[in-house]
């Protein structure tokens, strides 16, 4: 049986032996390499602002494998900062910091390195592309982990430890050339090496894409104008790019994968990210509308947000279509309607959506009705047209045929 986690959380028996003249926080900042007017003052309570500027600094600054272990550490910061709704005391502050000296980071070339002070310790194998995530045995890059006497323990998105059973532990000794070389090279170098050896025909459709980590493909597909430039570029260029995605989306949401969600709530505001058509990496905050359809880069409240389609419609003329759909679907398939809920993609798989997307329950003649609708407008087995024809196809047939759960 696996042991279980104990109740009191780990950092408190750490921080008694963390020294008091040490400011961590500094230190953290100082190995990530920020830029000096975007510090935190640990002598000042962390507002909400400064931590969105933090993480948008962190989405657009060049990358190296140096500093990626600190700036996932400050970006796991700028998403709880964010998800706290208020002001983070200047104590609070420094005490989550503290939480970082215990903690390693899984880099992109396989090397396990400290979370603040971005010194790697060992290299836990080579990245391969394995169910959508990058792993270097059993560690996934872009991961917190606690480091415990040279083992390692898997932790959640809230710095909880999952498990009393190891991952990993150190070796006798380090492998002193490879880390000589350390910074040497841009952190997507050895992520382009992982995605080449598992991509055999990216060209550019949304079929191609799932050969991506999740992630990337999630958010390429999420940015059509984006999208449209990705896809003419030949195949070398294209494993860069996702490459580059890679290491910055694994930094940002701690190498979580993508999973649907629908924003429940008027006025939600939510870290978004955004791709720009010259794939420029933004978070910003937005009013995420009421019934809105989107891929969150994690779980819980710091969750990173993608926007997707279908768009929200008012939720009392979405019931009324919905009860006209299913007065239709009950005359066109009277064999079907009233039997056990069906799982529906709310991005077709034939369309070129993820095995791993939203869905929502739909009655099965319901289900045939709206499956119907889109095959009448794109034949079933033909290539996938662009992601923004997608789009529009979709945004068609849900207002015309809502989506319980999702429209109302």
């Amino acid at each position: 049986m696996e042991p279980t986690p104990p109740a009191t959380p780990w950092w408190e028996a750490y921080r008694p032996l963390i020294p008091r003249e040490q400011d961590t926080c500094a230190l953290l900042q100082e190995s990530a390499q920020v830029d000096a007017h975007l510090r935190l003052d640990t002598n000042r309570p962390l507002q909400t602002q400064q931590a969105l500027a933090l993480w948008s600094w962190l989405a657009r600054a060049p990358l190296s494998l140096r500093t990626f272990a600190p700036r996932t550490a400050l970006a796991w910061l700028s998403r709880h900062a964010l998800t706290q709704g208020r002001p983070l005391p200047a104590s609070e502050l420094r005490s989550l910091c503290e939480r970082f000296l215990s903690l390693s980071v899984m880099r992109p070339d396989g090397y396990l390195a400290s979370a603040t002070s971005g010194q790697p310790s060992w290299r836990m194998g080579e990245v391969v592309l394995r169910d959508g995530a990058l792993m270097a045995g059993n560690f996934v890059v872009g991961r917190l982990y606690l480091s415990h006497g040279g083992i390692f323990y898997p932790l959640d998105d809230e710095l909880r430890r999952t498990s009393g059973i190891p991952l990993g532990e150190l070796g006798l000794d380090k492998d002193l050339v490879s880390t000589s070389l350390d910074g040497a090279e841009e952190a997507f170098a050895q992520i382009a090496l992982a995605l080449a050896a598992s991509l055999t025909d990216v060209d550019g459709t949304l079929e191609g894409l799932r050969q991506l980590p999740t992630t990337v493909a999630t958010l390429i597909e999420s940015s059509p104008e984006y999208f449209a430039s990705y896809r003419d570029r030949p195949l070398r260029e294209q494993v860069r790019e996702a490459s580059r995605l890679s290491t910055h989306l694994l930094m940002l949401a701690g190498g979580a994968a993508g999973t649907g969600v629908r924003m429940a709530g008027a006025g939600v505001r939510l870290p978004v990210l955004r791709l720009g058509a010259q794939g420029l990496l933004v978070v910003e905050e937005v009013a995420v509308p009421v019934g809105t359809v989107a891929t969150a880069l994690g779980s819980g409240a710091g969750a990173l947000v993608l926007m997707s389609a279908p768009p929200p419609l008012d939720p009392n003329a979405a019931r009324a279509l919905y009860d006209k759909g299913m007065q239709e679907a009950r005359k066109a398939f009277p064999h079907l309607a009233g039997g056990p809920k069906q799982k529906h993609h709310i991005h077709p798989r034939y369309l070129g959506g993820p095995d791993n997307g939203p869905t929502v329950l739909l009655d099965p003649a319901y289900h045939q009705l709206i499956t119907n609708e889109f095959r009448r407008l794109v034949g079933y087995g033909m290539r996938p047209p662009s992601l923004k024809v997608v789009l529009e196809i979709m945004k068609k047939v849900y207002a015309r045929y809502p989506l319980p759960g999702v429209h109302f």
